[in-house]
């Protein structure tokens, strides 16, 4: 037996893959007309299944798993395999998994979730002077020795005249909850995502260009043939001459390097090299493993969106952390293993993400002295 939440559901789906009866059709357009409700939330799913992000995930999906986790919605007699693989392979997952409502919320008002003041961008000078890049009260122009630098809230960029502090290197510490832009003296540009820091000479004097990176970060390197640009991350060398890349460092059994364009060579701890091709993600675990990645997902940071895919809550938490700057504790440990699809938009904020993930599966949330609560 199905509830009447689950046969409106149902005729939603037969109506929106196209294959509903004359009989259904007719129900299913005097239950909207007697509900504006329900109308609204039918032509709600209607634009949100023509947007190009959700056309994309459904041309993904598995038919055959999702059907097999979700033919139990399906009453015994919607027997027909073609219907039932149609819907349950594109449109089941509007309500049967929450996918859309997750990647595209309905607009409601909600109370945000405030931020605590959180530790701003930092920069360590080798001298050991500290200086709060997000303090907006900070000269725009600051001079240190020979070194002029342009500070904003979310980038650095600085002019080198002198050769003095060649070799001494400089942190810029990215925390929680931020992102931020450097540019290098030699104008290669280097975004960095949260909790993620990188060190870094004011002036490049030797014959190589070499920083040091922790975290995440791109990297758009300016292209000098007589003096190649290194990347140290504890666990891979990257060696290129101008090029664009990705490394992520944010789990401690590998380092991913995806390259946009241009070439790099990688050599790892264990003296493992290899040389990667633009459109290749190169995953280092002492060895080297390589496969194709996708621009949208990968550097989709950058522009303060995390896609997921058959992602679990506890994957789901540690960007949580890092992009909000919460700590997530699963006060009920099942719940970590509860997989979602969709997207966790930075700018939308977190209190808006919970409450559609909430409605779409059977956790529940709380925020209690600034801990994600998640049962």
């Amino acid at each position: 037996m199905i509830s009447d939440k689950q046969h409106i559901d149902q005729l939603m789906l037969e109506k929106l893959s196209g294959y509903i009866s004359g009989e259904d059709d007719q129900e299913l357009r005097q239950l909207m007309e007697d509900d504006q409700e329900l109308k609204r939330v039918y032509t709600d799913l209607q634009q949100q299944l023509a947007h190009p992000e959700a056309k994309q995930y459904l041309n993904e999906l598995d038919e055959d798993i999702l059907w097999q986790k979700r033919q139990h919605l399906f009453p015994p007699k919607r027997s027909n395999r073609h219907l039932l693989y149609k819907v349950a392979a594109g449109l089941l997952i509007l309500i049967g998994s929450g996918f859309l409502y997750i990647l595209f919320p309905r607009e409601h008002k909600q109370m945000s979730i405030v931020a605590k003041q959180s530790p701003g961008i930092t920069l360590q000078l080798a001298n050991g002077q500290k200086i709060n890049l997000s303090d907006s009260s900070q000269s725009p122009v600051l001079s240190v020795g020979t070194i002029q630098m342009h500070l904003s809230p979310k980038s650095l960029q600085y002019e080198a005249t002198g050769t003095s502090q060649a070799a001494a290197m400089n942190i810029l510490h990215v925390p929680a909850g931020k992102d931020y832009k450097l540019t290098l003296t030699d104008g290669t540009e280097v975004w960095l995502n949260s909790m993620s820091e990188i060190s870094f000479p004011l002036s490049f004097n030797g014959s190589t260009r070499e920083v040091s990176v922790s975290g995440e970060a791109y990297f758009s390197v300016k292209k000098d043939i007589d003096h190649p640009f290194i990347v140290h991350t504890g666990e891979v060398s990257i060696n290129v001459l101008g090029t664009a890349f990705n490394v992520n460092t944010y789990s401690n059994a590998n380092t991913k390097i995806a390259l946009s364009s241009g070439k790099v060579s990688l050599k790892s701890n264990a003296g493992k090299q290899i040389q990667l091709r633009p459109g290749y993600e190169a995953t280092c675990d002492n060895d080297f493993s390589v496969d194709e990645f996708n621009p949208k997902n990968t550097l989709a940071w950058m522009e303060g969106k995390y896609y997921f895919k058959k992602a679990t809550l506890k994957d789901i938490a540690i960007v949580i952390t890092r992009w909000f700057d919460i700590p997530v504790v699963f006060d009920d440990a099942t719940t970590e293993n509860i997989t979602v699809t969709g997207i966790l938009t930075k700018k939308d904020g977190l209190t808006e993400f919970m409450d559609n993930l909430s409605q779409t599966t059977s956790i529940r949330y709380q925020l209690s002295d600034r801990v994600l609560h998640i049962r």
